[in-house]
């Protein structure tokens, strides 16, 4: 299914105001449901960065303290090992918390165009 979103339909949208803030509600959602607050500004021009810092930290946190709660945080975004492991040699991350963070951000932006698009269909 996520191969009705393009990479370039992606990068388009992340500078999408509409597509940024719906993203950035979903991740407040998806997270909240963990126990997790996650605060966005509102600012589309800085959201990447906004909830790339603030979900990095949990994602640390739960990878050294609770790792069980962090898979189930991925089965919720709907995140698969598989996805975690694809490797992207465009990708200018690090360490694994940078890549969870990013894969966490970009499948959430995945869920709200694939929303978008059967909506537009009239299949929602």
């Amino acid at each position: 299914m996520s191969q009705l979103v393009s990479k370039s339909e992606i990068e388009r949208s992340k500078k999408e105001e509409k597509f940024v803030l719906l993203t950035a509600e979903q991740v407040r959602k998806d997270f909240a449901m963990f126990g997790m607050e996650v605060n966005f500004s509102g600012d589309v021009n800085f959201a990447y960065e906004e909830l790339f810092d603030q979900l990095k930290v949990y994602i640390e946190e739960l990878l050294s303290t609770d790792s069980e709660r962090l898979m189930s945080l991925l089965y919720q975004i709907d995140l698969s090992e598989k996805e975690l492991s694809k490797n992207d040699p465009n990708l200018q991350f690090e360490t694994v918390p940078e890549i969870i963070t990013h894969k966490i951000l970009e499948r959430e932006l995945k869920k709200v165009l694939i929303r978008t698009y059967f909506k537009e269909k009239g299949q929602i």
